[in-house]
């Protein structure tokens, strides 16, 4: 795919995705393998949810990108989410990518649900290469309550 197409879906799929947000948002810091993301979206205790998130690279691991995430909340509890998804992205090293996000947001602390770890493994295409990423994080949810 054109770089320029692969920007515009992720835009407008962002745009979908964060329509549904009423000024809740999360904040959230992945790590898989040897890269990290930090991602932005909406409350992850809705039942659709959307995210960006920003490739960070390093030193050593100098890959920059951004992916727009869906997601949807398939089973919900007081202590954890299970949701998949559609991902769309680029990065610098790539021509586009294109994932199925499957994850569980626990929540860990009864008084403090808006604290949550991610567990996530997202099968992806890349330059016409399947891969699988798995990640783990934590992500903050601000609410008003």
């Amino acid at each position: 795919m054109k770089k320029s197409t692969i920007c515009i879906l992720a835009f407008v799929f962002a745009i979908f995705s964060f329509q549904e947000a009423e000024a809740q948002v999360h904040l959230g810091i992945y790590h898989g393998g040897v890269l990290s993301q930090i991602g932005v979206g909406t409350d992850v205790d809705k039942k659709i949810f959307g995210e960006v998130r920003f490739l960070a690279g390093d030193v050593v691991n100098y890959v920059l990108g951004v992916e727009a995430l869906g997601h949807y909340n398939v089973k919900q509890t007081e202590w954890y989410n299970l949701h998949i998804g559609l991902m769309v992205g680029y990065t610098d090293v790539d021509e586009g990518r294109i994932g199925l996000p499957l994850g569980m947001d626990f929540k860990p602390i009864s008084n403090h649900r808006q604290f949550s770890v991610l567990l996530e493994g997202t099968p992806l295409v890349a330059n016409s290469d399947f891969t699988l990423r798995a990640n783990i994080g934590l992500r903050y949810t601000f609410r008003k309550e």
